[in-house]
């Protein structure tokens, strides 16, 4: 068991001082002299979710293993480009396992994490994102984000948030940044003392967008493995940017980077190796099937909506506001056919994000630009009235908070009492639709003795 200390602390040393004057071959010969056990070699060609789990993978690439037919997950290899970046990174020749430098010999005899909250844990590797400290708070955020704040977006991704993608987030600063990110801005935003995890989660989305524009800053040689986890980082920073309660220029700019980039996959790779429904036709064959066909539950909410969107058409001035303005006017029609065909039209107001210009795509957020002020606050009511189907597009996860939905009923309220006196009376009833449901969140069991959203047409 001495032994075992010794070398744990010598590894932890080697990891903590890379700038050593100690080749290679040198440190093999001390760790082999400390050995208690016949060393063995350790495949590095298993699959993602195998290596999450730490288990025995069978290797049978190109097709799945037995553990991930067993598990009913999607199968993922390391590409061969990844294998080599990890043959080259490993300071043992990708022999030995990278270790955490945070082991020690207690007087007990046993290697235990420190308990402060404040200690901090550097991820010893080569590569950049492991030279970050990293703390006992990020280790929490890591947790929350796998058992609470996981995106859901690119559809039927959801098991790949929750294994091979925070297993390469180790190797891919922006993406490791990113997860932290939306970790801590959920945990704010859920728990009764998150606001102290906010400068965090701002600190970790900085070195996510200046690591990530790092590669995007390399065009076209990027591979198809960068593509896709840049993907992943710009969906995990959309995600964290909704549940701000003033990241709408956040979220929009997100949202049509995911886009940007989706393009830039199929464009030159066809497809993507992580996420397989990337194309409109794959998600409408594989998931609006399972989107509930019943209408909207209430037609006089729709019809007020439909009435005061109309109002505003002789505003519109360019065509982002009537490409938005249609696209939700076709959304509120059909939500009177079933919740399905409502969502498939709201696809298209975010789906013409990615097709604008850049100076028109800014001008459409301008916060002076009162049309497309007006647009969003119909854009938050159509997310109200789609809550079912996201719901299932959600899929049951181990916690749910109901908190999750406020910060962008929040957004709305600002959005409103921003706009000049002239301009509101345009969308009263939205703003007193969107106050109701904001209030029930707030205050559970609220909205029952409050007005019925059916008086609101009344307004």
């Amino acid at each position: 068991m001495e032994h075992t200390f010794q070398l744990t602390r010598f590894q932890t040393s080697v990891s903590s001082h890379r700038s050593s004057s100690i080749s290679g071959p040198v440190l093999r010969t001390q760790i082999e002299q400390h050995r208690t056990k016949r060393p063995h070699t350790k495949s590095r060609h298993g699959c993602f979710n195998c290596k999450a789990r730490r288990v025995k993978c069978q290797e049978t690439q190109p097709h799945p293993c037995a553990n991930c037919i067993s598990r009913n997950t999607r199968c993922i290899y390391p590409s061969k480009e990844q294998f080599l970046r990890r043959q080259h990174d490993s300071p043992f020749g990708g022999r030995h396992r990278r270790q955490l430098p945070w082991s020690y010999e207690s007087s007990s005899g046993y290697n235990t994490p420190p308990s402060s909250s404040e200690s901090a844990v550097t991820l010893s590797s080569h590569h950049p994102v492991l030279s970050h400290t990293f703390t006992a708070d990020d280790l929490r955020f890591f947790h929350h984000f796998l058992i609470a704040a996981y995106p859901h977006l690119p559809f039927g991704s959801q098991d790949l948030w929750k294994t091979s993608l925070p297993a390469s987030a180790h190797e891919c600063p922006h993406l490791m940044h990113a997860i932290l990110c939306l970790g801590a801005t959920h945990l704010s935003l859920v728990t009764p003392d998150g606001s102290r995890y906010t400068t965090l989660a701002v600190t970790h989305r900085g070195q996510a967008l200046r690591t990530l524009s790092n590669e995007l800053a390399k065009g076209d040689q990027c591979s198809k493995t960068d593509l896709d986890l840049m993907l992943a980082t710009v969906y995990a920073l959309t995600f964290q940017a909704n549940f701000m309660a003033d990241g709408l220029f956040d979220f929009a700019i997100m949202v049509r980077g995911c886009s940007i980039i989706t393009q830039r996959i199929l464009n030159k790779y066809k497809k993507s190796d992580m996420f397989t429904l990337l194309t409109s036709d794959l998600i409408i064959t594989n998931i609006v099937p399972q989107l509930p066909l019943t209408p909207y539950a209430d037609t006089e909410d729709l019809n007020k909506s439909i009435e005061t969107l109309e109002s505003i058409e002789p505003l519109l001035l360019s065509d982002s506001h009537r490409s938005a303005y249609s696209a939700l006017l076709n959304t509120y029609n059909e939500l009177k056919r079933s919740e399905r065909d409502g969502f498939v039209a709201f696809t298209g107001f975010y789906d013409d994000w990615g097709r604008m210009s850049n100076r028109e795509f800014m001008e459409f957020l301008d916060p002076g630009n009162y049309v497309s002020r007006i647009l969003f606050l119909h854009y938050v009511v159509v997310s109200i009235m789609l809550k079912p189907v996201f719901r299932v597009l959600r899929k049951p996860r181990m916690l749910v908070f109901p908190k999750d939905e406020l910060p962008l009923l929040q957004r709305g309220v600002y959005i409103y009492e921003c706009l000049p006196c002239e301009i509101c009376g345009l969308v009263e009833w939205q703003f007193r639709f969107i106050t109701v449901h904001k209030a029930s969140l707030e205050v559970p069991g609220l909205r029952s003795v409050m007005v019925d959203s059916s008086e609101l047409s009344t307004v």
